[in-house]
């Protein structure tokens, strides 16, 4: 295989030296000292360097470390070419971020060898790099969407609790919020639809456009508009992020969620109501039947009270007209006119009682209509 390689060493012999033993396949760029070398390397990438350690200047050390330290390709690996053999001088080699320290002299099939094996570890190096990039971004994308659907779900669970096209739409426009969305929805209950947005008033053109998208109940996208409708709810988002493929389609899938949600509570309020509405109408019937009734009984009662103070009135007349021919004695009449006078006020007390009555049940009627209104 054939690879571009920098030769770094301040003898030219060494140079033709490494290219006889590594062969013509190989593209050379040679160096003969540290600043040389530097400005060679920050022209273009290698897939080796062989670098000597002992030169006039920078050493081979020296220059290993500008290369670790450089803005681009600091992980070219290096291999040291050096006569020393010591450990400490490997040592050092690599401290200076060097990959792998050669001896001279040493024969064709090592060197190759080392460069092949340096060349290759790279490659796997960048391989992992890049697989430990596209893991990180996809990890990061399911973090975010787990984020976002967690938004979603959010909603759904706090949709249960509203009671009120405000409460409902508060929870729409709050989630489209947490999105960093401006959002204007539209919704309805019995045919009665209203209109609330997080970016301000609605104009009269928006609100139509809500409405003729409600009656499409598709999701309709216009560039950084879209529409998300359903019979009961219409969302307008006026900047989606188009610029952004994944993030758009996550946002209308989560979106989508959104107005079904809406308009499943839409739904489940509406027949509650109508439930109540026609449970109410019944008792609202009952309560006038009931009222009715009532108005019959108190006046057939007054009309028996009537007749009953009428016969009383009449037999105390009576009593008195005939009690001159009864022969009872003054202390007699007086027990008897006091017992019929008696007799009298019970009766007045009887109804008295029967009027609270009939006002009582007045109130509850007036009461009962007021609760089913």
């Amino acid at each position: 295989m054939s690879y571009s390689i920098l030769l770094i060493d301040d003898d030219e012999v060494n140079h033709d030296i490494a290219k006889t033993m590594l062969g013509e396949t190989h593209e050379y760029f040679s160096a003969y000292n540290g600043e040389e070398a530097l400005a060679l390397f920050n022209e273009r990438k290698y897939d080796a360097i062989l670098l000597d350690v002992v030169m006039p200047g920078m050493n081979g050390y020296e220059v290993c470390k500008a290369i670790r330290n450089a803005p681009t390709n600091s992980q070219t690996p290096v291999l040291f070419v050096s006569s020393k053999d010591d450990v400490e001088d490997k040592l050092e080699g690599f401290k200076a971020g060097g990959d792998d320290y050669i001896t001279k002299p040493f024969d064709v099939e090592e060197l190759s060898f080392r460069i092949e094996r340096l060349v290759k570890y790279s490659n796997e190096i960048d391989t992992l790099k890049v697989s430990c990039e596209v893991a990180e971004e996809v990890t990061m994308t399911a973090i975010t969407s787990c984020s976002e659907l967690g938004l979603c779900l959010e909603f759904i669970e706090n949709s249960y609790q509203c009671n009120t096209l405000s409460d409902l739409s508060t929870a729409i426009l709050t989630t489209c919020q947490n999105l960093h969305l401006h959002a204007s929805v539209q919704l309805g209950l019995l045919g009665e639809f209203r209109d609330f947005s997080n970016c301000g008033a609605i104009n009269p053109l928006e609100s139509e456009l809500l409405k003729k998208g409600r009656d499409s109940k598709t999701v309709i996208n216009i560039e950084k508009r879209s529409f998300f409708n359903s019979a009961y709810c219409s969302l307008l988002i006026k900047n989606m992020p188009i610029d952004d493929e994944e993030k758009y389609g996550r946002f209308n899938d989560i979106l989508a969620l959104v107005v079904r949600g809406a308009d499943a509570r839409l739904k489940s309020l509406e027949t509650n109501i109508k439930a109540i509405q026609a449970k109410n109408k019944g008792l609202r019937e009952l309560s006038q039947v009931a009222s009715k009734d009532l108005e019959d009984i108190e006046l057939v009662f007054k009309n028996y009270n009537s007749a009953c103070q009428e016969l009383v009135e009449r037999l105390i007349f009576d009593v008195e007209d005939s009690m001159m021919s009864f022969g009872v004695s003054d202390a007699q009449e007086q027990t008897l006119r006091e017992t019929l006078d008696s007799a009298k006020d019970d009766l007045q007390q009887i109804q008295e009682h029967s009027e609270d009555m009939s006002a009582t049940f007045n109130d509850f009627f007036i009461k009962l209509d007021k609760l089913i209104d």
